[in-house]
């Protein structure tokens, strides 16, 4: 598949919120036959980059996001980087790794500042019972939904902030809804 097409493909989705139909990915790619638009839409799919709706219409496929990944970069002393296509990966798999049980929050407040996760953050977090101490986890407590670690001591649960200027919370009664996987933000 050419990169060409893939990015007037890309382009055309950025732009109008869709994937072309095969009347526009004539037009999007200067195809003189439908048949040709076809055969290109069919390579999308061989490719992973689209897939069909239960309508039959083109619609993006977790490769249709893929970035290429091309390899480290030191946080510390500078060294001689290589710039090697190291392989692709979808951002969205590497930050969700189980999304049918994923959910994303934004977040409010500053009381998890200090495990890096900041007021306007977005945390994906997966709804699950399998928390462990020591996980940030969304937490239903008397007073509401929260973002904290899941703590432990003399054999009691509890939950701790990221920052001292909040207290423990060691609520009566709740639940734990989930531990969260990732946190992303934008510049």
């Amino acid at each position: 598949m050419k990169a060409g097409v893939v990015e007037k493909v890309r382009s055309f989705y950025r732009g109008h919120k869709r994937m072309p139909s095969i009347t526009e990915l004539m037009a999007l790619l200067s195809l003189a036959s439908r048949s040709s638009a076809f055969y290109v839409s069919n390579q999308l799919i061989e490719a992973g980059l689209v897939e069909k709706d239960k309508q039959g219409k083109l619609i993006p496929a977790a490769g249709f996001y893929a970035v290429p990944r091309l390899g480290h970069i030191r946080a510390g002393f500078a060294a001689p980087a290589e710039e090697e296509l190291a392989d692709t990966i979808t951002v969205g798999e590497y930050l969700v790794p189980h999304p049918d049980a994923s959910y994303l929050l934004t977040v409010e407040g500053d009381s998890m500042i200090d495990a890096g996760i900041q007021s306007g953050d977005t945390v994906a977090f997966e709804r699950t019972k399998d928390v462990k101490v020591g996980d940030i986890v969304v937490a239903l407590t008397e007073d509401g939904y929260t973002l904290k670690y899941l703590r432990r001591k003399a054999g009691q649960l509890y939950l701790e902030a990221a920052n001292d200027a909040y207290p423990d919370i060691h609520p009566r009664e709740g639940e734990i809804i989930g531990k969260v996987v990732s946190t992303f933000r934008t510049y």
